[in-house]
């Protein structure tokens, strides 16, 4: 009995410790705590990654036009917490949650058409918002006087000239 008394103290302990019911951002997005300063200039998409700063009550930048698959990511450089909302647009909903100063969230955007965030967690008269275009990826060229390669993994058609060496 007393071995039951320590193992219920521990798994209470052990309980009070888990996520205090934060869990994954709605709508798949992902979210996390302070992180280093990146790379990417805010709102040039590079390797399929975008960044959106939120500064001084804002979205910087506040329009963007992207591919589709691109990745985009909020920092929080205010010193409250903010949010990224989708508020009109295709697919699921997303919804961050509040973002922590320093902190990130970000969404990837698979779905042509035209996007409205606003940060709901503000609670400043003039919330942010922004608007994102998301465009079809564009298709490679065909190689001049002739069709476009083959996806990886499959045969040229018949009478096709053989690929280039590499």
């Amino acid at each position: 009995m007393r071995y039951l008394g320590l193992f219920l103290a521990t798994a209470l302990v052990v309980a009070g410790c888990g996520g205090g019911g934060g869990g994954a951002p709605a709508g798949g997005g992902s979210s996390s705590g302070p992180t280093a300063p990146t790379t990417l200039e805010p709102g040039k998409v590079s390797e399929g990654r975008v960044v959106v700063d939120i500064t001084e009550l804002q979205y910087v930048p506040d329009e963007l036009t992207i591919p589709s698959g691109t990745q985009v990511i909020w920092t929080n450089s205010d010193d409250v917490e903010h949010g990224v909302t989708k508020t009109d647009g295709p697919g699921s909903d997303f919804d961050s949650g509040p973002i922590k100063a320093g902190a990130t969230f970000s969404q990837v955007f698979d779905d042509k058409g035209d996007y409205s965030i606003t940060d709901t967690e503000t609670e400043a008269d003039q919330k942010p918002t922004m608007t994102i275009v998301v465009e079809e990826e564009e298709e490679s060229e065909p190689a001049p006087g002739g069709e476009p390669p083959p996806p990886p993994g499959q045969a040229a058609p018949p009478g096709s000239p053989p690929p280039p060496p590499g």
